[in-house]
């Protein structure tokens, strides 16, 4: 289940990561965002994949780096994917992800 939200918040690092530049969140909401939100975007971005690596290496000490290498790659290819074929759908990650992984944290402490 750890590993579920490690992935999860990886994710939403790298979804935060695309809408801090311009052309990805042009295209996702149709404006161009402000120099404050681009920077919120990028401290949220840093703060949940620092967080991932947290997770990743308290799960399991000797492999946790590898599972994170492999928890971003899989995160960059399903954003690349999914910007290219359809950017609005990132609007729909935008506001799912921060929930699931929410309640994949209330189910894990349960």
């Amino acid at each position: 289940m750890m590993y579920l939200i490690a992935t999860l918040l990886c994710l939403s690092s790298f979804t935060a990561f695309a809408l801090a530049k311009t052309p990805h969140y042009k295209a996702v909401f149709g404006t161009r965002p402000d120099q404050i939100q681009s920077k919120r975007y990028l401290l949220a971005a840093w703060i949940m994949l620092l967080l991932t690596l947290a997770v990743d290496i308290s799960q399991a000490v000797g492999y946790g780096s590898l599972m994170f290498c492999g928890q971003m790659a899989l995160a960059v290819l399903l954003l690349a994917v999914v910007l290219s074929f359809r950017p609005s759908w990132v609007r729909s990650l935008f506001y799912l992800l921060p929930a699931t992984t929410l309640i994949a944290v209330v189910l894990a402490s349960i």
